[in-house]
């Protein structure tokens, strides 16, 4: 019977290759036409010219929903048109196939394009051995080794599985490893867990920019963002930007922080497909896609900002360099153009920073700003560490102890304590020879330090503010509580059949050099500084976007933890900012101000599940091999 249908399904083949133009389709273009999808799964764009509006179908000639038609461009009429088809990792250990057929109004439909995907790896004999390999590591080292040995393995598990499936089986006797999802998430009071294993799949090669070279990365470019109701009443849904990578694709497009994306090409963004689509963006493995946003624009005559629909922006995911430092300024009294009366405060210089984690791999970056704000001179840093989930703890030390200088060159920065009682010390100057080879930092000498923190903060973003406290050097902290993460990681890799996996139990915990902990539950605010205070409720929230925003990092409009220090720095009084009151963007100044009637009730978060950036760039992470 299989190799029936297979004979009609060639001859239906030879057929449409001799009379393919009775269909209407002609031009077609298909990336994968002599080559399989790749067994990770990625986004194939197939592009064709139609004579008439037309309507695309695909039908897999496996079991399970593994691929599905993400976009269709160009359906209404005749034309060029692009459909895009996403492909989930292969699990299986065949091979499996989908067509994709294209009927234009009035013909019959045409296959225009047969996708094979490879066939994944024997994935019991690939878990049991990596199985192996974790339960030998969580005995020796997990922080919780000696309750993790009590524990019954089971060692058939999948091993993307293994870790979750028993860890969490030790209740909250390892809740540092991971927690609880916090009220204001989908996912509230569901466990997690820090510890990870994750196949190393990227090739990753220098790009040269005048930072340096950094680490290549390939995708679209477009961070982390927040779900919201688009128009009250309906399933719309918009998907707010929390940032763009430096040097992206997204950026080069035109897409900022605080663009809210409602359309993929003609296909709106609904409660049924919005996560999906996050999802694609957010990781965005291939393809070009034709993003329709809205973001609010100055309106000088009115003095407000307006909500500007449908602007349009094409993006194809390419390669580019990861720059973790998302968006830095150098603040001047010449620089705030935004208030009429700058020229009337006092003399200012200061440095601001968002970064996204520490990661050696960039480097150069890092030395590249810290020589920026050392070359201006700046007196005061604000570091916005609202996004930054962590990362090595050798940047970590190398940024804190720039901002410190010289006087603590050899007090303690961070001791990392191992289960066994032994202790790591890491002096601001330079951590310990075989962990960490950055050296000592360019001094900024200050006297303080601002930082903007979230949810979203954590392990060594949060080690810098615990060392900071450790040596009693003044730290104000503003946004909503932190994550809580106070122990850490070291990672080696591990070898399966050529491929090579990352592994990261929590082995140690973080302490400053008064033997002090992070907070299991986070750092608070200081009072005052609350401007979110992650609840369900989002009516008693004086931001109830934070951490995303309507605006740029610079506009003081819309980043108001920024102009909260601002004032605070300056002496100034600070807007009074109310909770329940107008939404991620209020007048702070005498200038431009927002239109209530297009924000002043604020947004409808929509509950989503977080999406968690990519292994190995967020933890307390040493890496040992």
């Amino acid at each position: 019977m299989v190799k029936r249908l297979l004979y009609l399904a060639l001859t239906a083949l030879a057929v449409i290759a001799c009379t393919k133009e009775d269909f209407g389709i002609t031009e077609i273009e298909n990336p994968r036409a002599e080559k399989n999808v790749t067994v990770y799964g990625e986004t194939v764009t197939v592009k064709f010219v139609a004579e008439g509006p037309w309507y695309a179908e695909l039908e897999l000639k496996s079991e399970g929903e593994w691929a599905t038609i993400s976009q269709m461009k160009g359906i209404e009429s005749a034309g060029p048109g692009t459909v895009r088809v996403r492909f989930s990792k292969n699990e299986t250990e065949s091979e499996r196939v989908a067509e994709l057929y294209v009927a234009v109004r009035g013909k019959d439909r045409m296959l225009v394009a047969t996708f094979t995907q490879s066939a994944g790896e024997n994935i019991s004999a690939m878990s049991a051995a990596l199985n192996e390999i974790m339960d030998k590591r969580l005995r020796e080292d997990y922080l919780w080794a000696d309750d993790y040995a009590k524990l019954e393995i089971d060692k058939t598990v999948n091993y993307d599985k293994f870790l979750y499936t028993h860890l969490t089986k030790l209740g909250d006797i390892n809740i540092e490893d991971g927690g609880y999802y916090r009220d204001y998430s989908a996912s509230a009071g569901e466990r997690y867990i820090y510890s990870y294993i994750s196949e190393v799949t990227s090739t990753k090669a220098p790009i040269v920019t005048k930072a340096g070279e950094l680490t290549s990365t390939f995708g679209l470019g477009i961070g982390p963002m927040f779900a919201s109701v688009y128009e009250s009443g309906t399933d719309y849904i918009g998907l707010t930007i929390g940032y763009i990578y430096p040097g992206s694709p997204a950026e080069t497009a035109g897409l900022r922080r605080g663009d809210t994306i409602y359309k993929m090409g003609s296909t709106r963004i609904t409660r049924s497909n919005y996560q999906s689509v996050m999802q694609e963006l957010f990781y965005s493995p291939s393809g070009t896609y034709d993003i329709v946003y809205a973001r609010y624009e100055a309106n000088d005559a009115a003095e407000r900002y307006d909500l500007v629909q449908d602007k349009k922006a094409e993006v194809t995911a390419a390669s580019y360099g990861y720059n973790p430092i998302i968006y830095a300024a150098i603040l001047t009294n010449s620089e705030l153009s935004s208030d009429n009366s700058a020229s009337d405060l006092p003399p200012f210089n200061i440095g601001y920073m968002a970064s996204e984690s520490f990661d050696a791999t960039a480097q150069e970056v890092m030395d590249y700003q810290i020589k920026q704000f050392i070359d201006a001179g700046i007196t005061e840093l604000i570091l916005d560490l609202r996004f930054n989930v962590g990362g090595e703890v050798q940047q970590s030390r190398y940024l804190a102890s720039s901002i410190v200088g010289r006087d603590y060159d050899d007090k303690i920065f961070f001791k990392a304590k191992f289960r066994d009682g032994k202790i790591e010390e890491w002096p601001f100057k330079s951590g310990p020879s075989e962990s960490d080879k950055l050296g000592v930092a360019p001094s900024m000498g200050l006297k303080r330090l601002w930082v903007i923190m979230s949810e979203n903060t954590a392990s060594a973003s949060e080690l810098i503010i615990n060392a900071l406290k450790g040596v009693d050097f003044p730290i104000t902290l503003i946004g909503s509580r932190s994550e809580g993460k106070n122990v850490g990681m070291e990672v080696t890799h591990e070898m399966y059949n050529g491929r090579r996996f990352e592994f990261a139990p929590i082995t140690y915990w973080g302490l400053n050099g008064k033997d002090e902990h992070a907070p299991k539950d986070g750092f608070m605010p200081d009072s005052g500084n609350i401007l979110n205070n992650q609840n369900s409720n989002y009516s008693d929230d004086i931001d109830n976007m934070f951490p995303y925003a309507f605006g740029d990092w610079g506009n003081f409009d819309f980043n108001i933890p920024f102009y909260c220090c601002f004032c605070d720095i300056l002496g100034i009084d600070r807007p009074d900012y109310q909770a329940g009151g107008l939404k991620s963007g209020v007048s702070v100044t005498d200038g431009l101000r927002l239109s209530a009637r297009q924000i002043g009730v604020g947004v409808e978060p929509v509950g989503v599940s977080e999406l968690r950036p990519e292994i190995g760039r967020f933890g307390n992470v040493i890496y040992r091999d």
